[in-house]
């Protein structure tokens, strides 16, 4: 039998910024509910939301969906989404993917709420 990794979500504020804290495995089951948290987020129009993957051990495409939407939505009203604390194996996903150059990604909160983006990896 197979162990199931929990999922949670929790919503604070930092530095002024909402931010929305993401625990355990985004996939096809419980990205949903990230889409659904994240959109609420996005419609108070907020100028910078940050998502702490730290927790998150792993993502799928639908997880990367519900990112991209929120992304989208938060540029079309002038706000920015930020990935903090993007832990190896996601930060492998958002490369493979091409979505590292999409997003931007910080080390920890300080630099998020500071707006100091980590430089691409390689560089």
């Amino acid at each position: 039998m197979t162990e199931r990794v929990g999922f949670d979500l929790a919503r604070m504020e930092y530095g002024g910024h909402p931010v929305v804290f993401v625990y355990g495995e985004i996939d096809v089951l419980t990205a949903p509910r990230l889409h659904e948290t994240l959109q609420e987020v996005v419609a108070e129009s907020p100028r910078t939301l940050l998502v702490d993957l730290a927790n998150v051990t792993f993502i799928d495409s639908t997880g990367l969906g519900a990112l991209v939407v929120a992304h989208r939505h938060l540029e079309e009203r002038g706000g920015k989404l930020r990935l903090v604390s993007v832990p190896p194996p996601v930060a492998q996903v958002l490369e493979v993917t091409g979505l590292n150059s999409r997003f931007e990604v910080y080390a920890d909160m300080d630099a998020a709420g500071e707006s100091r983006p980590e430089p691409p990896s390689g560089a």
